[in-house]
Order: C-alpha cells, then structure tokens, then sequence
C-alpha cells in the first residue's frame, strides 16, 4: 500500500520519536520504519500498527491515489492553460510587431515580410501588404487613371507617399478612396528614410 511518507515523518517527530522508538512502540522492525519512510510503502499490517500508535485512521496514512490523479489533471490544466497563455502572447506581438504605426505619422502599414536594410537606411515590405495613408499627408499617385477626380475611386499604379523626412513608395497596388484616407493593396513597398 502506498503511504504517506510526510504524515508519518510529521507525526514521528511531533512526538520527539527516533525510528527506533518508533518501531518498539509498533512492534514493527526498524527495517521496516525505514522502508515505510523512505519508499512509502507498506503491507496493511504495516499501517494499521502505525496508526494505532499515532492515534489515527489507519486512510489517514496512505495516499489516495484519486487525489494523486486529481492533482496531475490540476497540473496538466495549469501547463496547458500557461502554454496557451504564451501562445497568445506570441500571436499578439507578432501581429504588433507586423502591423505597425509607420514613422509616427499614422501610417499604418502591414505585410507578411518585413524587413530593414543592416544600415537601417530602408525598410522592405512584401507579401499581401496593406498601408493606409490618413488624410492630411501628402502623396503622389503615378497611374494613367482619372485619380483624384470624382468620378475615380480605385485605381492602379505606383504611390509616393512624401513625409517629412521619409518617402514611401509603392510599385503596382491598388489604391482605394475609403473614410478618410486612402488603402493602399501591394506585394512590394519601400520606406526611405530621405525623400527620392
């Protein structure tokens, strides 16, 4: 039978009482203490004579093997509930880390792929990219289309988006006029710390 050992530690020294001590007051050998502490287990006869001397239920002694399972099913839940936890995490910060506030000036631009020149002079996007440029800052479309005209709210070509000290240029997207601003679809885009 499977006891537990801390119980029976804690009730042994409780009272002051050596292994010895222990096994003259059971009957038992002091083989058998040994063994019972240091192994947790034990024949029936073993816990019923250590009960008897500690003044207890001889179950008080063992270990239940459904609260064993109760608290591996606990551990499992609060693993997976931790390694779900980290999942989301990871998930959240790549989409921050991909869907990013451009430059400060609120545009925002997402992609599959981003990546920054070693000299940190331009940044590539590429891979469903998606920019949306706010109203108020300056750009360039370059398309044979009817662009800024009422009639012309999707077009096709190139954009050069003119910041202070940074140019955003787009090669063949398609630019939408939506609430205040403009969406710009592409697979390639190009931010520049200087204007071109």
């Amino acid at each position: 039978m499977k006891v537990n050992t801390k119980k029976i530690l804690n009730e042994r020294k409780s009272r002051a009482w050596s292994q010895q001590h222990l096994a003259d007051v059971s009957a038992l050998s002091l083989r058998t203490i040994q063994r019972v502490e240091k192994e947790g287990t034990g024949s029936p006869e073993t816990v019923k004579a250590l009960a008897a001397c500690f003044e207890l239920d001889a179950n008080e002694l063992l270990v239940h093997e459904e609260t064993k399972r109760n608290s591996f099913e606990i551990n499992i839940k609060t693993k997976l509930a931790a390694m779900w936890s980290l999942i989301i995490v990871i998930f959240v910060s790549g989409i921050l880390f991909i869907v990013q506030p451009t430059v400060a000036f609120d545009i925002e631009i997402s992609a599959d792929h981003i990546e920054s020149s070693d000299e940190n002079n331009y940044q590539l996007y590429s891979g469903n990219v998606e920019i949306f440029v706010p109203e108020g800052i300056t750009f360039e479309v370059e398309s044979d289309e009817l662009w800024g005209t009422d009639t012309a709210s999707v077009v096709t070509g190139s954009v050069k988006v003119e910041l202070d000290e940074t140019t955003l240029v787009v090669g063949d997207g398609v630019i939408i006029k939506v609430d205040k601003g403009i969406k710009i679809t592409t697979d390639h885009a190009e931010l520049h710390p200087m204007p071109l």
